[in-house]
């Protein structure tokens, strides 16, 4: 059996869906193989209990509901499975699609490291989900507290919150603090980048600035979905603006043609992209107000939308901040 045999057939065991011809297989190899009585196996086995761990926190394939708790020889294996990816038998590339998990000191931290060359899903305690992109890590508490739930990243992730009004979640980086109930947004602060950026996908963010330890005073905003900021680390400017592909909120919005319009008041069409999207749109002059407008958009992004109408309307748009504006000379009559 090659390395890549026995690795679907151990991640079927330690699943449970092994059939008997393969636990048999498993079993036997648990018992013949010669790491057992290794002395390095030994001085392992505090490590590999915090590896196999892992297992309560990170699974990317299966929702946590299938998640359980494995016999003691399935532990084994598992821990077998890691020694061995170092020792020859199942040696991994340095392209392995490993999460490395460690308890660090007293304090009952669990620190998750993407060593992979994809994105890894993590389901916290509080059933939250975070997407872990590579070269990307978290630290959270083995138990949050009764006031907060608190995860310190570095690097990029997506969080995807359940809500707990009671409860608030809150990431903290190097320079910023994001505080959620629930919602699901991306933080992207890599240590060796010259800014931070907070990208809301649903809900509302309250991102503030870690203040300095001789000020009271801190930098926040609070944003909405489709809304980013850019937090500039050196001169410590934050920047409002939009998402580079906003989503539309369908639980807000109902379009029964989708974003078909026929001699429609440019003024409704636009109030309809606001209401979908949740981005503000002024229109700031009467000759474009006046217009109407008549065309498909449905399956196209926002920004293409609104070039198509933009340029039925001799018209054009402007980003700022979060906010888009647009003016022009107004259509033909």
């Amino acid at each position: 059996m090659n390395q890549f045999d026995f690795d679907i057939v151990l991640q079927k065991y330690l699943s449970g869906e092994q059939s008997p011809d393969e636990e048999k297989f498993i079993n036997e190899y648990l018992e013949n193989n010669p790491f057992n009585e290794s002395p390095v196996f030994e001085i392992e086995k505090e490590k590999i209990g915090k590896r196999i761990k892992q297992k309560l926190y990170t699974d990317t394939i299966r929702e946590p509901a299938y998640i359980r708790f494995l016999p003691w020889i399935k532990g084994i294996a598992a821990s077998i499975l890691i020694l061995l990816g170092s020792w020859g038998f199942l040696k991994k590339s340095e392209y392995s699609d490993v999460l490395k998990l460690e308890t660090l000191g007293n304090q009952g931290v669990v620190e998750i490291k993407n060593t992979s060359k994809k994105p890894q899903r993590v389901v916290l305690e509080d059933g939250s989900i975070v997407i872990l992109k590579e070269k990307s890590s978290i630290s959270f508490p083995e138990h949050f507290g009764d006031e907060r739930r608190l995860v310190y990243l570095h690097g990029e992730a997506f969080f995807k919150v359940k809500r707990n009004p009671a409860k608030p979640f809150v990431v903290s980086t190097e320079n910023l603090v994001t505080q959620v109930l629930g919602t699901s947004f991306t933080i992207k602060s890599y240590d060796d980048a010259r800014s931070i950026e907070v990208l809301v996908a649903t809900g509302r963010v309250s991102v503030y600035e870690v203040a300095d330890k001789a000020s009271s005073n801190s930098n926040g905003v609070i944003l909405t979905r489709n809304q980013k900021i850019i937090f500039d680390k050196k001169s410590k400017k934050m920047e409002l603006a939009i998402v580079e592909n906003p989503v539309i909120n369908r639980s807000e919005i109902r379009v029964a043609y989708g974003f078909t319009f026929l001699e429609t008041p440019v003024k409704e069409t636009f109030s309809l992209l606001e209401k979908a999207y949740g981005i503000d749109i002024v229109i700031e002059n009467d000759a474009v107000e006046a217009c109407k407008f008549t065309g498909d958009l449905t399956d196209l992004s926002l920004f293409e939308q609104l070039d198509l109408i933009c340029k039925s309307l001799n018209a054009t748009y402007e980003r700022r901040g979060t906010t888009l504006f647009v003016r022009g000379e107004g259509c033909s009559k």
